[in-house]
């Protein structure tokens, strides 16, 4: 067996031919014993060469040597399939980890991974031959859930062949009611870690894209769950006792009821701090309505034909802001900021406004943006989706009502001209981030495309010098879970977009600012001794742990709230610290916060036309009302967040 051995790892280094699947069958076929010994030897040969691979060479013969184990499997009767589709999945799923875990070591990375991903659908082959009958699939997924019991490899390995989840065994018991009378068990043992253990498996299995119960089996689970949770409850101290696990079984109820738990949490959540979730018919039926008239009939707004790109994430669909940029004659660059207009669509004292402007800013909870009307998945808006997300989104090829912010720039980032315009504009491109820094470092085919954003990478540059913004405040942002925008890097196309939009608030509140006008400025304001303290403790854990230590550290005081270094606020004066700005005021999120549609209002009022000095008295009365119910909201809004984030947690 040692020279099998031998001469196999010997192939696998290139230094020999294969032991032929002749003889390998030969000798597997002597007993027993000998069969699952060369099963062993091929996969043990096969984890020693992947500890040590760095990517130079393909695994061909790696995948030759698992085609081998399929032809002994299948030519002898005596191999434990159990062990092959165990010993499959633990190699599966020391595939899926390898690309990160030596990510280092390999000399070409793109060509390693396409290798280890091609070795893991031989062995996805390898599997389906291993468990063809229903009572193996049970057996496969039965030991690894009450024998090997690791819940990665288990969440792994079902994700891999989804359908494992739903196999029953030879009494035609489901898998997850075996793995609930396991949970229900263990609680009544009082066997925490067992516990622990069956009830993440649960979830997962709950959570699998492929799990389904029958009818017969969805009443044989809940009659099961409800029998013990009447018996949890038989009593105010056994109640007490077993609180978490009633929860934990009315969850699953709910989920084998098709029942939306987290909608249902959200929406508690939310009334538990007075934030509004859903809409009146009335403001679906306003955002239906809020079209954009045919050409030529809005005298009051120029219709422009500017080359203008969106940068967001890719998965976007509330798109608010577009971006131009042009070279002059002069040398100087054209940036024209693009931003979705709300109250160019209904007039800021409608109904539908006054909705959102007492929502405050949307909440993103993340991850997936509700698709259509009431089917809300983790987020509450502030405007209705068809308005937000269709009407009124930027979205590509479609003209659209906006206002447009032109700067011109010259070399040094001095503004020479500017102009605040109502516009119609349409955008070309629908680009993300990643899509973004790809055209920056290999260009397109698209010509208008590839001069757009070489300007864009231009004027960035120039307000980097241009904005000095606090590398302290920059790296709490980053690190902190900012549940109502995007926290963007500034490297890339994240710095194209930062860049351009601190500029434009900042311009805009200088509009105000210098003519004496009211706005709801954002203001920032941090005391010098708190940021000594921080910055010492900064760099002795630089020096003592190295620089990895300091996200952690950024988090925490990202998340200390006014403790340590506090978010900003609204007030109708005051300078942004952390930015470096004395003035500065949000106006790019027209679609996602109330501020932004305050300082549009105020623009209506102070740019677009020449206010009185009534007009000036009831708009500073608005705004300096405005900045007390946004700043009085934000504390509900992140206690919101906080108890979110904790049941969250406790879902998992």
């Amino acid at each position: 067996m040692k020279s099998i051995e031998k001469s196999l790892t010997s192939f696998l280094k290139g230094n020999s031919p294969r032991v032929s699947e002749e003889d390998l069958c030969l000798y597997a076929s002597k007993s027993e014993k000998h069969a699952n010994e060369t099963i062993d030897i091929l996969f043990s040969v096969i984890n020693d060469y992947l500890d040590y691979y760095t990517g130079s060479s393909d695994l061909s013969k790696v995948r030759d040597l698992l085609k081998c184990v399929s032809t002994v499997m299948l030519s002898n009767d005596l191999v434990d399939r159990g062990i092959v589709v165990r010993k499959i999945s633990k190699l599966n799923y020391k595939l899926d980890h390898i690309g990160e875990e030596h990510k280092k070591r390999f000399i070409d990375y793109d060509t390693a991974i396409s290798e280890l991903q091609k070795t893991m659908e031989t062995l996805d082959i390898l599997m389906e031959t291993s468990v063809n009958t229903e009572n193996e699939q049970y057996e496969l997924i039965n030991v690894m859930a009450n024998v090997i019991k690791n819940l990665q490899l288990f969440e792994f390995t079902s994700n891999r062949i989804p359908n494992l989840v739903n196999a029953k065994d030879n009494d035609k018991n489901c898998l997850f009611k075996n793995i609930l009378i396991n949970y229900l068990d263990s609680v009544m043992k009082t066997d925490e870690e067992d516990v622990y253990y069956y009830s993440n498996l649960l979830s997962i299995i709950m959570n699998n894209r492929d799990f389904k119960l029958s009818v017969d089996d969805k009443k044989e689970c809940l009659n099961l769950i409800y029998q013990y949770i009447n018996k949890f409850s038989c009593s105010k101290k056994s109640k007490k006792q077993h609180f978490n696990h009633i929860e934990f079984l009315y969850t699953m109820v709910d989920s084998i009821k098709g029942e939306n738990k987290e909608k249902k949490e959200i929406t508690e959540l939310a009334k538990k701090y007075n934030i509004r979730v859903g809409f009146d018919p009335e403001f679906y039926e306003m955002a239906r309505l809020a079209k954009i008239p045919m050409e030529g009939v809005m005298t009051d707004r120029e219709e422009i034909d500017d080359f203008i790109i969106t940068i967001d994430k890719d998965s976007a669909v509330e798109i608010d802001d577009g971006l131009s940029c042009k070279r002059l004659s002069n040398g100087n660059y054209l940036l024209g900021v693009h931003i979705a207009s709300p109250l160019a669509y209904f007039p800021y004292e409608s109904e539908i406004i006054q909705e959102a402007l007492s929502r405050n800013e949307s909440l993103f909870l993340p991850y997936k943006y509700q698709e259509k009307e009431d089917d809300f998945t983790r987020i509450i808006p502030i405007f209705p989706y068809q308005f937000s997300a269709k009407n009124a989104s930027l979205t590509p090829n479609k003209r659209r009502l906006a206002r447009s912010y032109y700067f011109e720039l010259d070399s040094q980032g001095n503004i020479i001209n500017e102009e605040f315009k109502k516009t119609i504009i349409t955008s070309s491109y629908k680009a993300s981030y990643e899509f973004i820094d790809y055209v920056i470092k290999n260009g397109s085919k698209d010509k208008n495309l590839d001069t757009l954003v070489k300007n864009l990478v231009k004027v960035t540059k120039i307000l980097d010098n241009k904005y000095q913004v606090s590398q302290l405040y920059e790296q709490i942002k980053q690190n902190s879970d900012d549940f109502s925008t995007n926290v963007v890097k500034n490297v890339g196309s994240q710095n194209i977009v930062n860049k351009t939009m601190l500029l434009t608030g900042n311009r805009v509140a200088e509009f105000f600012y210098n003519n004496n006008y009211p706005c709801i400025y954002r203001v920032h304001e941090v005391n010098e001794s708190d940021i000594i303290r921080i910055e010492a403790l900064l760099d002795n854990l630089t020096r003592t742990y190295g620089k990895n230590s300091n996200d952690e550290i950024y988090k925490i005081i990202a998340q200390s709230g006014n403790g340590i270094y506090p978010s900003g606020w609204y007030a109708m004066e005051g300078a942004h610290y952390g930015l470096g700005l004395n003035h500065y005021c949000r106006c790019t999120s027209t679609l996602r916060r109330s501020a932004d549609i305050v300082v549009e209002h105020a623009l209506e009022v102070c740019y677009d036309n020449t206010p009185t000095e009534e007009e000036l008295k009831k708009l500073k009365l608005e705004i300096d009302e405005r900045c007390n119910l946004i700043n009085s909201k934000q504390e509900s809004t992140n206690w919101f967040v906080k108890d979110y984030k904790v049941n969250a947690k406790r879902r998992r």
